[in-house]
């Protein structure tokens, strides 16, 4: 069986968390789509809102934005969700 990699996820979102409006569009890391909407639960603390389907993975792009300009590096927040 083969390990599973981190991925990175797009949430769409639309709602608010205790102190006001989410973003819609907010990119996490898991190892699954259902990982993914729980790390972004665990962050973000929505009190109120819809997830508008289901999350989307954005690896490829993410790596390719990379290759484009040199760099790309996830925030140090995003490392530590899974």
């Amino acid at each position: 069986m083969q390990a599973q990699a981190m991925r990175v996820y797009q949430i769409t979102f639309t709602g608010r968390d205790a102190n006001g409006v989410l973003p819609m569009f907010t990119r996490v890391q898991a190892m699954t789509g259902k990982g993914a909407v729980r790390a972004f639960i665990e962050r973000y603390k929505p009190v109120s809102g819809w997830l508008l389907g289901d999350p989307e993975d954005i690896t490829d792009k993410v790596n390719r934005e990379a290759e484009d300009t040199g760099s790309y590096q996830l925030p140090t927040e995003m490392k530590k969700a899974g």
